[in-house]
């Protein structure tokens, strides 16, 4: 192990310098596929990429990040190999057998592709249509999708038509701030007699009474930050009947450092939350293309490398299940005045500022 120390914080730096640097003794990286290879928050790692360049240990060679003859040597006397990826060929770590919803999947595939594209104006993000069957299945799992009313607060990929899909909830309740979205999701629940509604919504807001313990299962993908999870959970907290009713949201490493898990973590608790399962890297996000590169995200401006149009799903989330001990005790309940900076902090690097 790379020099580890018992301070906490020089800990976290050996961990991320131990990944990146072998990581690249494998093969020279591109950013976006040095980014998943490591555990912490983008900024951190560049920060930290920039310093091993300073120390010789790595180099730049156009778009790559290479390991230096010192860094090789410096791994070799540590006795650090090549990263190997341990992860199932088959599932990618995702304990997903698709053929179990296969049919589902194909019928949601038209859905999906006709769908009003994502905006930065909210921070929407989609997952890839497998992602969303694969999130049925987990919740399904769970015992918390059949005969139940589950609740979606924002649903830029249409997950809640695949549960609508299914069959399974009694019914499924959507709000979301897009009209777009809202619209989109009616039209096909109309089209398809799915028992599904949506509603035009702001978070910002105080939540409707008609939402208000009223749901089992709350689905959510929260903007990053930290009085955005808060402000996001509060909301979904409300809705839930009581004890042992569940949730689910993502929550990433990438912007998200471990002392904002922490505050994040601290809030759930004191909403009566347990966490009972957390899958990491669970939901990849359809990040990819030219498009990335001109939306003014600080993951390309910061880069210490020039970056290329990423082609793979290189960023992901922790898919993570609460449940609730007790009545939910929400942290927010009326209506809150916020600006852009409910979508922005100094860590969410894939946010427009």
């Amino acid at each position: 192990m790379l020099n580890v120390k018992i301070c906490s914080k020089e800990v976290l730096m050996d961990r991320m310098r131990l990944q990146i640097l072998r990581a690249i003794l494998k093969e020279p990286q591109e950013i976006w596929t040095l980014i998943p290879r490591q555990d912490n928050d983008i900024k951190s790692m560049y920060e930290t990429v920039e310093a091993l360049k300073e120390e010789g240990l790595v180099e730049y060679d156009g778009t790559l990040v290479k390991i230096t003859p010192k860094g090789a040597e410096l791994l070799k006397k540590e006795k650090v190999m090549p990263f190997v990826d341990t992860k199932c060929p088959y599932c990618k770590g995702k304990l997903h057998n698709p053929e179990v919803f296969g049919d589902l999947l194909e019928k949601f595939r038209g859905i999906f592709k006709e769908r009003p594209r994502e905006t930065t104006e909210f921070d929407q993000g989609v997952v890839s249509e497998e992602n969303s069957i694969r999130r049925l299945e987990f919740v399904y799992e769970r015992g918390d999708v059949e005969g139940k009313a589950v609740f979606f607060l924002g649903d830029d990929d249409l997950t809640s038509i695949v549960f609508a899909l299914s069959r399974m909830p009694s019914f499924v309740s959507v709000v979301d701030i897009d009209k777009r979205i809202v619209d989109y999701i009616n039209r096909v629940a109309k089209a398809l007699h799915l028992p599904v509604e949506a509603y035009e919504y702001d978070a910002c807001r105080k939540l409707d009474s008609k939402f208000v313990e009223k749901f089992d299962t709350f689905l959510t993908d929260p903007v990053e930050t930290v009085k955005g999870m808060r402000l996001f959970l509060s909301r979904c907290a409300l809705t839930l009947k009581g004890k042992g009713s569940a949730g689910y949201f993502g929550l990433s490493h990438l912007e998200s450092s471990l002392s904002k898990w922490y505050e994040i973590e601290k809030d759930l608790l004191s909403m009566n939350f347990v966490l009972t399962d957390m899958l990491r890297d669970f939901n990849e996000y359809l990040l990819v293309g030219e498009r990335i590169l001109h939306e003014g995200y600080y993951a390309v401006l910061r880069s210490p490398v020039k970056v290329n149009p990423p082609q793979i799903p290189w960023y992901k989330s922790t898919f993570i299940r609460l449940e609730l001990i007790d009545k939910a005790h929400p942290l927010i309940i009326d209506d809150v005045v916020w600006d852009r900076s409910l979508y922005f902090d100094d860590e969410t690097f894939v946010v427009r500022p």
